[in-house]
């Protein structure tokens, strides 16, 4: 059996907190937290985040404690292109390797996304969005509770989530992109 190796890309993941919600503003933080404590396969998990730690200190602080207990992470804005806003997915696996002294595959690396906005930068607006790793051969996982969705229309998180979804799926559709995968618990990824 191939043991994967797993990446938690976290795209965005501040967001814009002052248009959401408390619950949306703290969900993504404390799935991190339930992730970094109750997963044993530590030496095959890795994050990587987009956004300089400076802009996001309650995620450099999570990331903080993941390093302490054995998992590997990065900011790959502050690595590779710090005055830069997007990346690809081959400027991110060369980061991985140099960072990480691995080469990640197709065959043997799971991504795993979460982050903001879900319905854009989640699912498609970045280089480094879920269809990209997909079309790449990648098995690709949008982890819904590490999601929020802040730019899609609503009076509402509910209204603007309903939103989200359903162009995340226009998205898929579009780009053919059927084996991305959803998930609403760690347990239902295979690895974790």
């Amino acid at each position: 059996m191939i043991k994967r190796k797993t990446i938690i890309l976290l795209i965005d993941f501040h967001g814009h907190p002052i248009l959401g919600d408390d619950f949306v503003n703290n969900k993504r933080y404390s799935e991190l937290q339930k992730l970094i404590c109750n997963v044993n396969n530590r030496s095959e998990l890795y994050f990587i985040s987009n956004m300089p730690y400076s802009k996001d200190p309650r995620l450099a602080e999570i990331l903080k404690i993941a390093r302490a207990v054995g998992y590997g992470t990065s900011c790959v804005t502050q690595t590779l292109r710090p005055n830069a806003g997007d990346h690809t997915i081959e400027e991110l696996s060369n980061h991985i390797k140099e960072k990480f002294d691995f080469e990640i595959d197709p065959s043997d690396t799971q991504i795993i996304i979460g982050g903001n906005n879900l319905a854009g930068c989640v699912a498609s607006s970045k280089q480094i969005s879920a269809v990209y790793w997909s079309k790449a051969g990648y098995r690709t996982t949008i982890h819904a509770p590490l999601c929020a969705e802040y730019e899609q229309p609503g009076l509402n998180q509910v209204e603007r989530t309903y939103h989200g979804f359903q162009k995340l799926y226009s998205v898929i559709r579009r780009h053919k992109c059927f084996d991305i995968q959803m998930s609403s618990e760690w347990h239902e990824i295979a690895g974790i």
